[in-house]
């Protein structure tokens, strides 16, 4: 029993709901493995009803390696111990992912019912992995997706998140702060995310490191002059010095002030010198402490700003002038505090090459149908204008795209909402990319996932050729998605061939 404590990376494979080993046990018996399915990923809304930003890709193609890297035998081992079905067991210990995967790059700006990942396989080896990829993409997205709206709230203020405490487990936390920091946080705080992605962790020091050498003014004094002596000439380090343990205004400010002078730290020292406020009223001591600081030289000193942020907390500090350098976001960005659930759905749009749609009496339900990818198109000024979803082959629409030529598009249940795209006035980028082929990694694409700061470049670029209307946090200006004719009409024809009518 002690063996099933520790686990190999396959049990991430096997991360999954046991529907998905039921129904695979079905279409084995039924000799469906064989069957070419097409499952997409994709989301329905978002907490402000704009955009989501992608993360979690790199770990979703880690998720298929680890399957094709497997051994037989400790594949059976796993499969032995929760299934009955011995033929299933037999071939999945020899099963391999041998499909192609889709996706849209991490850091990729993304809008409700486009496909993220498209899956193209065999039936099983499709199916199994929808639980995985669903629990990678939906933690992934929901953190670099509040990441965003933070940021933005705080720009041109830098963020950092300092979550993993919150966060909902080992992976929670070390996954987490690298989606954050795709979502555009300037940096976070945990060792094992600067050990597995390379991006430098930050932090300095708490009120316990403090409270270590005793309660009261003399013993603040004695932690700040410590702690500056010993870290002045790490390269890692900044001196920033938590003042708000006992007295910010009365106590902790001066202490620092102190501290700085005592041990010969000022606007020449050539790394970053501060304080943190983590406690009252923020905008308020923010104002004062920064008004001891200049009056005393100390004009370079950064003020950092914590305690249960978040993009409506960081917006009205705004306004009310505090003064800021830099704010620490913890569980609002950890675990997508106002939006936990970030709500992605795998499902099934084509079998055979036969499309297949779901209906549903929820209209935001039904599924679009087909083997499916999405090109965002650029108005002559180079911002985004509209996103089209066409079909992957003979698709007339995706033919004129390709060719600048003019092209209508419109909106799916309203034709005169509808747009004409002149020829030759306009630019497009396909957002969908070929990630694995046949099983087969695609090594420079993978690779490129692996820099986490050059996918945070992407999405800050990418989030420029917005309109500044569609990056408000309340109610952004509706950003056109719209599904080329032919999708429409495959959509509809399969609507009224379900209903019989």
């Amino acid at each position: 029993m002690k063996d099933r404590y520790i686990l190999t990376e396959f049990a991430r494979v096997i991360n999954s709901d046991r529907y998905q080993y039921t129904e695979s046990d079905i279409f084995l018996m039924e000799n469906m493995q064989d069957k070419e399915a097409v499952f997409d990923v994709f989301f329905r809304k978002t907490e402000d009803g704009g955009f989501a930003v992608v993360s979690g890709i790199q770990e979703v193609i880690h998720l298929i390696e680890i399957l094709n890297n497997t051994s037989e035998e400790e594949k059976r081992k796993y499969f032995s111990a929760i299934l009955e079905e011995e033929h299933l067991v037999d071939f999945l210990s020899k099963i391999k992912f041998t499909g192609n995967l889709y996706a849209m790059r991490d850091g990729e700006i993304v809008y409700p019912n486009e496909p993220i990942i498209t899956i193209k396989a065999p039936l099983i080896e499709a199916k199994i992995l929808e639980t995985p990829i669903l629990n990678i993409i939906n933690m992934n997205m929901a953190i670099a997706t509040k990441a965003s709206m933070v940021t933005r709230a705080a720009e041109p203020v830098k963020v950092l998140s300092f979550g993993s405490r919150r966060a909902h487990g080992f992976d929670s936390a070390v996954e987490g702060n690298k989606a954050a920091v795709i979502g555009g946080c300037y940096g976070h705080s945990n060792l094992m995310t600067e050990y597995k992605y390379g991006i430098p962790a930050h932090g300095t020091m708490s009120h316990s490191y403090i409270q270590a050498f005793g309660v009261g003014a003399e013993a603040e004094k004695v932690a700040f002059t410590t702690f500056i002596n010993n870290r002045r000439n790490r390269e890692k380090n900044s001196l920033i010095l938590l003042i708000d343990t006992y007295d910010t205004i009365n106590i902790g400010i001066e202490n620092a002030i102190k501290s700085f002078k005592e041990c010969g730290i000022d606007n020449s020292y050539k790394g970053i010198y501060g304080i943190r406020l983590d406690s009252g009223d923020l905008a308020y001591q923010s104002k004062k402490c920064r008004k001891r600081l200049d009056e005393e030289g100390f004009t370079k000193a950064v003020i950092t700003l914590t305690n249960s942020l978040d993009e409506k907390l960081i917006r009205s500090l705004k306004e009310q002038g505090a003064c800021v350098d830099m704010y620490g976001v913890g569980d609002a960005i950890a675990v997508s505090k106002s939006y936990p659930c970030f709500g992605g759905v795998y499902k099934i749009v084509e079998l055979d090459e036969k499309p297949l749609i779901k209906i549903s009496g929820d209209v935001i339900k039904i599924s679009n149908p087909g083997f499916k990818e999405v090109y965002r198109i650029y108005d002559s000024e180079g911002v985004a204008y509209a996103d089209l979803i066409t079909l992957v082959n003979g698709d007339k629409d995706k033919e004129k795209l390709l060719n600048y030529k003019e092209l209508s598009i419109r909106d799916e249940k309203y034709e005169f909402k509808s747009s004409l795209l002149k020829q030759d006035n306009y630019t497009y980028k396909k957002l969908t990319r070929l990630y694995i082929e046949q099983g087969e990694i695609k090594q420079e694409l993978y690779e490129e996932l692996f820099d986490i700061l050059n996918s945070q470049k992407y999405y800050l670029e990418s989030l420029e050729k917005l309109s500044i209307e569609r990056k408000r946090l309340e109610n952004p200006h509706n950003y056109k998605v719209d599904l080329s004719s032919d999708l429409i009409k495959l959509k509809y024809d399969l609507i009224k061939e379900a209903k019989n009518i």
